[in-house]
């Protein structure tokens, strides 16, 4: 009767609270609060405190945290089913890390800031000693989930938003092994800190011997996800060069079908006699003409091109494009052509993106390319919805999008790599008339070594 007694005080008084404002503080991540939240995590800590306490004293000693494991995970996916696999994962590894994180500064409090002996952690008659160590920490844990679930800080919620809902599936066995070094690591501490090394040496050395082999297994995927990051932002930049230049081709195929129907639109106003109408008709191709010349006569073909290729896509979208193009770009510029059109060619995109939801009266987009003496300076506006001042740090995220699942949210973080790639600025402001504005300033230095061309 007194081990049933003393193993309910241990679970219900320490197991339960503990676990309970884990799975709490871990869940206050997540953007959108699950319905009947505090009830279900309830459950979920009764039915695998109750498990996985009851094999406590059934298990040997290094059976018991993948006994803790496998149970939180069954009970994690049972009664959060609507929860993506990538959240699950997620949330089972912050609630793990905290959960250790919790039991080791507890102990450590309880031995050497208490002076209580090791041997006594767990037992019956330590147990309201070690209350008074851990409630304030599970106080803080608390006080940690209000001001997240409440302030919402920009870099806690990217970095959520990174681990429980990013698109990058590469990143989920880096993190999966991260966290199972983290508890192998932490296993092995707390087998030295509670003094329960006798017997189990080979069991230490196994436990360091996986940790030295995860360590290995995570560079070598880190330095994969590495390549495959830079080779996908040389295939996005291929990918942009080919669209354009078959924009611009389509550009030209269209300005010679229209040539011909001007032609003809003349020919008959001449036929007629209507020698007034053909003068303003002739005004208007004129002054066309010359603003497509002033283009094409710019000293970089390559900045013709995009904004020739641009034009005629936003003509075809419905969408009012202006462009403001620095006329002595060749001879002072420093940075590399293919850098600016990856940078100006990602804002644009995504300002034609968002112009495009607005009414056909409020499509414009406005794009500005200078080069000036100390610095060039690329600035493109557009109508639209304005950002939201969490939205305007977290859009810069690899994977994170404010637009539908088709669009893979890269854009932007290439724009910011390159941005940092020159040690430039890049800055999000909202105008007097609600328009988007991204103004990015490069120096006209040599970039890092570190960065890549791509």
């Amino acid at each position: 009767m007194d081990a049933i007694w003393n193993f309910l005080k241990l679970d219900l008084l320490v197991a339960c609270p503990e676990s309970f404002t884990a799975w709490v503080l871990a869940f206050s991540f997540l953007e959108k609060k699950p319905d009947k939240l505090n009830r279900r995590i309830a459950l979920l800590t009764l039915s695998t405190s109750l498990t996985t306490d009851l094999l406590y004293y059934i298990l040997p000693l290094q059976w018991h945290l993948a006994n803790s494991f496998f149970w939180n995970a069954a009970m994690l996916a049972i009664i959060f089913r609507e929860q993506t696999l990538r959240r699950k994962i997620g949330l089972l590894c912050v609630m793990y890390i905290l959960v250790i994180v919790t039991d080791i500064t507890a102990s450590l409090i309880y031995i050497y800031g208490l002076g209580q002996p090791s041997t006594e952690i767990g037992q019956p008659s330590s147990i309201f000693v070690f209350m008074l160590v851990l409630y304030p920490l599970l106080a803080l844990g608390w006080l940690a989930s209000w001001y997240i679930r409440s302030r919402q800080p920009n870099r806690i919620r990217r970095l959520s938003k990174l681990i429980l809902d990013g698109t990058r599936s590469d990143l989920t066995p880096i993190l999966l092994i991260i966290v199972l070094h983290f508890c192998l690591v932490c296993t092995v501490e707390t087998f030295y800190l509670l003094h329960h090394t006798r017997g189990i040496g080979p069991l230490i050395q196994i436990l360091l011997g996986a940790s030295i082999l995860l360590s290995l297994l995570m560079l070598a995927l880190m330095l994969r996800l590495l390549a495959r990051t830079r080779e996908e932002s040389a295939r996005m930049t291929q990918d942009i060069y080919v669209e354009e230049i078959n924009r611009m081709f389509t550009s030209i195929r269209g300005q010679r079908h229209d040539f011909l129907n001007h032609l003809q639109v003349m020919h008959t106003m001449l036929q007629m006699g209507k020698t007034a109408e053909l003068r303003a008709y002739m005004a208007d191709l004129v002054k066309e003409s010359h603003a497509v010349s002033d283009i094409v006569r710019h000293h970089s073909p390559a900045l013709a091109a995009f904004v020739q290729a641009k034009t005629a896509v936003a003509v075809s979208r419905g969408i009012s494009f202006t462009c403001e193009l620095s006329d002595d770009w060749s001879q002072l510029s420093t940075i590399r052509m293919i850098d600016i059109i990856k940078i100006i060619g990602n804002l644009v995109n995504n300002a034609f993106d968002e112009a495009e939801h607005q009414s056909p009266d409020n499509r414009y987009v406005h794009a500005v390319m200078r080069c000036l003496p100390g610095y060039v300076e690329l600035s493109v506006s557009n109508s639209g919805s304005p950002l939201k001042e969490g939205d305007k740090e977290m859009i810069f995220l690899p994977g994170y999008t404010t637009k539908d699942s088709a669009h893979s949210g890269l854009g932007l973080s290439i724009v910011q790599d390159r941005v940092k790639h020159y040690r430039g600025t890049i800055s999000v402001q909202t105008a007097d008339d609600n328009a988007t504005v991204f103004t990015v300033r490069l120096p006209h230095r040599k970039p890092t070594s570190s960065g890549h061309a791509g």
